[in-house]
């Protein structure tokens, strides 16, 4: 059977749950995720009054194992990476565990220390978001890791050795917490929390890492009715955890079972996860907690990645890597996507001095849609902006916020005033009245720009304005025959009439290259 040697696999055994994830990854199109497969071990539960693991427990790992073994042989991938946390690394008898594992399995597997279970997360978290400063925190089931960074750079880690299943086996002596037992759960994760000095007062945003962290950002977007895909750098405040708190502590185990956004597997532990979170964000004093879709898998991904391609993966470029990534996968060339973007920011920059349009707050979105602006054609021709719009609005972009891939998105995909305003019509709670004119004529303005270059050859090489009263003049530089950048323009100059409310008139000159 060949091998199929492009492609990776991670197993991570945890203390709730043990997974497998296939990969590969090139620079074009970045990581790619063939196959997620989740076993719920629930490992944690099974460590005796002694500190071991139980039989019982070592068997589930052992399973787990020869299934994902088999799997494996299946797809036809070898290389594999398997790492344990808090469950193996805490059990008395973990040598034993891990001998056993391999002898029956055949799968050698790594025993991650505290300290890089830590620095995992932190990894993934400073590869996928452009949050430069933070605290995290990733909660599992049998451990709590929180680091603290600055510029992308860590200044401090620590484990904490209780996670969401030992903390439900520790307080919560029946289906439902009692009022007693969630104070003392409280009391314990706040006294754990007050150890670390570093961690007190520190007023940055949180990032969470996790299944649990997860699942609370699902559930907080069922309850807003959420309109917008896409959960990695989902946002909630303080004032989220507290609504949620509420809601839960009156909950039985069978209304949490109907809970939307909430798995089935963790409404059990869902409230020792919660209280720690909402008594981390009080300790911290964060402004925002922010969920990291991205945490120790793909840490453990990135470390393995980064010593094969360094200049891949700058954590000063995460974005402009995911823009990429986008292009990649429909086989856009980057540099091509980029062609008229000086003339398209010239025009801008004139206009906003101008007060013709208002500028974006993040002028970086300007560049990302111009790149992406009807990627949609690649799929259909006829139908290029509505698919623009649905893909950009699906994608998880790595260091984008869901309301920044919104706007991205109807930018990318203008067409007209009329499917804008269908387009735009479901998030009037996100974009503002002042912010649906903005985003209007810029589309409108990247529309006018790249409608131009329609062979894509970029005869065009420079521009200037001028204005009067009554009209505004474009001077446009030009090589060679550029009889259908100059047809495409007048074609297209209603778009920058109904902007600027005034006569638009296009000069072309010849110049030299």
């Amino acid at each position: 059977m060949e091998t199929n040697s492009k492609q990776k696999a991670i197993i991570d055994i945890g203390s709730n749950s043990i997974r497998l994830v296939v990969y590969s990854y090139n620079r074009s199109v970045g990581l790619i995720e063939h196959h997620n497969f989740k076993m719920v071990a629930r490992l944690s539960m099974h460590i005796d009054i002694k500190g071991n693991l139980s039989e019982e427990g070592i068997h589930i790992l052992i399973d787990t194992l020869l299934k994902f073994k088999k799997i494996l042989n299946d797809i036809s991938v070898n290389d594999v990476f398997a790492a344990a946390t808090a469950a193996i690394r805490q059990a008395n008898n973990r040598d034993t565990i891990l001998k056993e594992a391999e002898k029956q399995t055949g799968i050698d597997i790594t025993l991650l220390s505290a300290e890089q279970e830590a620095y995992y997360g932190y990894l993934a978290v400073i590869h996928s978001t452009n949050i430069q400063t933070a605290v995290t925190i990733d909660m599992g089931g049998g451990s709590t890791e929180v680091t603290y960074f600055e510029n992308k750079e860590i200044k401090y880690s620590h484990s904490f050795p209780f996670g969401a299943v030992s903390l439900k086996k520790k307080f919560i002596h029946a289906s439902s917490i009692t009022l007693e037992e969630k104070e003392n759960l409280i009391a314990y994760v706040r006294e754990q929390f007050h150890t670390l000095t570093w961690l007190l007062d520190l007023q940055v945003p949180i990032v969470a890492i996790g299944g649990s962290a997860r699942n609370l950002a699902q559930v907080d977007q069922q309850r807003k009715d959420f309109s917008l895909h896409g959960i990695h750098q989902y946002e909630l405040s303080a004032l989220d955890l507290k609504e949620i708190s509420c809601e839960f502590a009156t909950s039985t185990l069978e209304d949490l079972k109907k809970v939307e956004g909430l798995s089935s597997d963790r409404t059990d532990i869902i409230v020792p996860a919660l209280e720690t979170f909402r008594v981390f964000s009080e300790v911290v004093k964060g402004p925002a907690f922010i969920y990291s879709q991205k945490g120790l898998r793909e840490g453990v991904i990135f470390a393995q990645l980064i010593e094969q391609f360094p200049d891949d993966f700058n954590v000063n470029d995460v974005t402009t890597n995911a823009i990429r990534h986008v292009l990649g996968k429909f086989n856009v060339n980057e540099n091509k996507s980029l062609q008229l973007y000086e003339i398209f920011s010239s025009i801008y920059h004139t206009f906003t001095e101008w007060n013709y349009i208002t500028p974006l707050q993040n002028d970086q979105l300007l560049r990302y849609a111009f790149q992406l602006f009807h990627i949609g054609k690649e799929i259909d021709q006829n139908t290029f902006s509505q698919h623009t719009f649905y893909l950009i609005t699906n994608l998880t972009i790595d260091g984008v916020s869901n309301e920044e891939r919104l706007k991205i998105a109807l930018l990318a995909s203008y067409k007209n005033k009329d499917t804008f305003r269908q387009y735009v019509g479901p998030y009037k709670h996100i974009i503002s009245n002042g912010e649906n004119k903005q985003l209007r004529d810029i589309g409108a303005l990247i529309r006018f720009i790249k409608g131009m270059d329609v062979l894509g050859r970029s005869r065009i090489k420079s521009v200037s304005l001028t204005k009067s009263d009554f009209k505004i003049e474009f001077i446009f530089g030009v090589v060679g025959n550029y009889m259908l950048e100059q047809y495409q323009a007048e074609k297209l100059k209603k778009l920058i009439e109904k902007i600027v409310q005034l006569e638009v008139k296009l000069k072309f000159v010849i110049t030299e290259e």
